[in-house]
């Protein structure tokens, strides 16, 4: 005889699905502040190079590059076709079931694949240089920009067969590989070699040399990290050599593999695009402070991109479960989590905007500040609603965040080419941060229509309104008064006492209390394992 799980209790005497809640809910703390640390070495290495090419390059140049560079991140995840995605679910699935050969006709297909279009892409970047260097520079620039995009375009099938070879470590259950080379040892690189050649007043081209030989010197250190032999796995027992099951391989990785390539595009489009379209619309100088606004956003995005990524698992192992309402509850704590760690970062980032671009990027940037404005409000919407789009793929509905993704790029596009050429870098802003609200609010929707839930919780509310009140005072006081640094440390530190003071009053809601006794548990165990 089958019992229901609804009210059962478990060993300890709690409910059944307090226990698989709680328990998710610490994994994902747990890691998620690990993950933090990991990527914010990375996005503070990004940072970083963008105030360095704003500093030691004309304004000019610098928004040459970072049209330049965006174009080549587009076009890199153009040529990957999704191969690396793809790489990492199969090799690992099949290591697990031992189909070896599998795994020898899935690497060889997509590496061919993705080298090939790797190769196409170099041919029409080289071909369409100067008329492309036309669209981003002015005559006395043309030169120099044209030499950055065939750098550029021949290294594009060099950074595919990076990412394709961490993907294959990944794949074979080596996450080392990626932590040490692509998210400490390529973006420091970068930084070091970007510093060296503009403290040398090296010219454009070098620049761009700077920007991609990390990508070299990332390659030839990934191949040394490639499993030997098979990389694990009992021998493939199955008739797996027979055309059928070949074919069925190939079918199956590739039914995988290109919508989420496409997912890939549209993502790293919605992110990029529109600096190149800024440049090539307003000008060069437009888009360096364009650029250097939308950076402050990578800050943001650090604990809710750490959190969403340790979430996945456990939301997936509820879902498969079966357990929806176990799955709100943990979307929910989630979701409070983040608004209390980004709304801080978002609301301070707003209030202080000039001061902030005039003293990191130079007086020239400090127009930016609207734009910034304009997208770290969008961004307070995306986190308000939770991670829908994270629950919108685990749940298996990946075809819709795809769709939603196409239509917020789609968004963006459209209304950069009708606003920017009016307003500038300020319809840009706002053609992005409709995409944002686009896109999220379609998740939302969509996860309230097929699950019959949403992440928006009393709580969150509370702890909102209180974040904003916070803004609203940075925001009034640095209105009305002319603040210099010193008035602007002090109204930034009573707003981290105040918060400080405002999380303590929600330790209940925020689990803190829960956390500390797991830190404690963790201890423990540590020492009697010693």
């Amino acid at each position: 005889m089958t019992t229901r799980n609804t009210g059962a209790t478990s060993p300890t005497g709690k409910p059944e699905s307090e226990r698989h809640t709680g328990g998710a809910v610490t994994a994902i703390a747990r890691s998620g502040g690990a993950n933090i640390i990991a990527t914010g070495v990375a996005a503070v290495a990004n940072f970083t190079l963008v105030v360095l090419i704003t500093h030691l390059w004309a304004i000019q140049t610098a928004g040459q590059i970072f049209a330049v560079s965006s174009i080549f991140l587009i076009c890199a995840a153009v040529a990957r076709l999704g191969v690396d995605n793809g790489l990492v679910r199969f090799l690992a699935w099949n290591i697990a079931l031992g189909r070896l050969n599998a795994n020898r006709r899935i690497v060889l297909f997509g590496v061919s694949a993705a080298v090939l279009a790797s190769l196409i892409v170099l041919v029409a970047g080289v071909t369409l240089a100067n008329p492309l260097a036309g669209l981003l520079a002015d005559a006395n620039g043309k030169a120099a920009t044209a030499s950055m995009i065939r750098i550029f375009a021949i290294t594009i099938p060099i950074a595919t067969a990076y990412e394709i070879t961490l993907a294959i470590t990944r794949g074979h259950r080596r996450m080392r590989p990626t932590i040490v080379i692509e998210r400490l040892f390529r973006p420091l690189l970068q930084v070091a070699l970007v510093a060296v050649a503009g403290l040398l007043s090296a010219g454009p081209e070098w620049l761009a040399g700077a920007w991609v030989a990390p990508y070299v010197i990332g390659l030839a250190a990934a191949l040394l990290c490639l499993p030997n032999g098979h990389g694990g796995g009992s021998p493939d027992l199955s008739p797996s050599n027979a055309p059928s099951a070949q074919t069925s391989d190939i079918r199956a990785f590739w039914k995988f593999t290109i919508p989420r390539g496409f997912t890939r595009i549209a993502q790293v489009g919605l992110q990029r695009a529109d600096v190149a379209v800024v440049t090539a619309l307003a000008g060069p100088g437009a888009g360096a402070i364009y650029t250097a606004a939308t950076r402050f956003l990578v800050i943001g995005q650090l604990a809710s991109t750490a959190m969403n990524q340790v979430s996945v698992p456990q939301l997936a192992r509820l879902l498969a479960q079966g357990k929806t309402h176990a799955v709100n509850v943990v979307g929910r704590q989630l979701t409070l989590w983040i608004v209390t760690l980004v709304w801080p970062v978002y609301l301070m980032i707003a209030a202080h905007a000039e001061f902030l671009l005039g003293a990191i990027f130079g007086s020239e940037y400090a127009s930016g500040a609207l734009v910034l404005q304009i997208l770290a409000t969008a961004m307070l919407f995306a986190t308000a609603i939770g991670p829908v789009d994270v629950i919108l793929i685990t749940a298996g509905r990946s075809g819709l965040s795809l769709l939603n993704m196409t239509i917020a790029l789609a968004a963006d596009l459209v209304l950069c080419l009708i606003l920017v050429p009016r307003i500038g870098i300020t319809g840009a802003a706002i053609s992005w941060a409709v995409a944002i609200v686009l896109r999220n609010l379609l998740c939302f929707l969509q996860v309230r229509r097929l699950l019959h839930f949403t992440l928006i919780a009393r709580h969150v509310l509370i702890i909102g309104a209180s974040l904003l009140l916070i803004g609203l005072i940075n925001f009034a006081t640095t209105t009305w008064f002319d603040l210099n640094l010193e008035a602007v440390i002090i109204v930034f530190g009573a707003s981290c006492i105040a918060l400080m003071a405002m999380v303590w009053k929600a330790r209940g809601p925020l689990a803190l209390s829960t956390l500390r006794r797991q830190r404690t548990i963790s201890s423990v165990r540590g020492d009697q394992e010693e």
